[in-house]
């Protein structure tokens, strides 16, 4: 039986992002989940959350189904926590964000959905390409406006969070493909299968899925 170890940078259980995973996985696989918000109150999370205008944000759900914002910084000594639990029983681990990470130390292979999702389009995109990106926050669009253009030249970037109304997703997708992108990435782990298919419905590009891209690396792994 393989054992694939997933870490939110919120908190476990992720009932709305391991399930779908699994549609993906062999059917042996278990899956053990860790949080780097595990534990902590609401007044301890409230800690993390950004202070500054500038501060670089990650936006993630707790293990109630609310969503909150936190620092970029603040996450990452508790993501490496995870990694040193969870490589003691697992082959493989990922990371269920697609932000920006430092290299995390590690004894077993560990995905990291930014490096993958930069390969990807790397692998389709030409010089005219035109790039659509799907992303939480307002707050981040300006730093995913300058991470993503380091890999494409033309991007436009819109702001839905997947944690509220899915009409909102849906809009913002539509709206994204209205620009005459080539194709669409939706850069969080929260969206959903639903929402991409949704939007690829009423859309001429392709749209792609943060959790797929993830989940089928990690079924090569196997």
């Amino acid at each position: 039986m393989q054992k694939i170890g997933t870490i939110t940078i919120g908190q476990s259980p992720r009932v709305d992002i391991v399930p779908e995973l699994k549609t993906w996985l062999r059917a042996d696989c278990e899956i053990i989940e860790k949080g780097a918000l595990d534990g902590l109150s609401h007044a301890e999370i409230a800690r993390l959350a950004p202070h500054e205008p500038q501060q670089d944000v990650l936006v993630t759900r707790l293990a109630d189904g609310s969503s909150v914002t936190i620092t970029h910084e603040a996450v990452i000594p508790r993501v490496q926590q995870c990694i040193r639990e969870l490589e003691k029983e697992v082959s493989t681990i990922l990371l269920l964000c697609t932000g920006t990470f430092p290299a995390f130390t590690t004894q077993v292979p560990l995905l990291i959905p930014e490096h993958l999702l930069y390969n990807f389009v790397r692998g389709i995109i030409n010089p005219a390409f035109k790039l659509g990106v799907l992303t939480p926050s307002p707050d981040q669009v300006p730093h995913q406006q300058q991470r993503w253009q380091k890999n494409v030249a033309h991007v436009s970037v819109a702001a839905a969070t997947p944690y509220a109304d899915i009409a909102h997703v849906i809009e913002a997708g539509v709206a994204l493909g209205k620009q005459g992108v080539d194709a669409i990435v939706l850069d969080c782990m929260g969206y959903t299968l639903e929402m991409k298919q949704r939007i690829r419905e009423r859309v001429d590009c392709p749209v792609i899925l943060s959790r797929a891209v993830l989940a089928r690396v990690a079924a090569e792994l196997a």
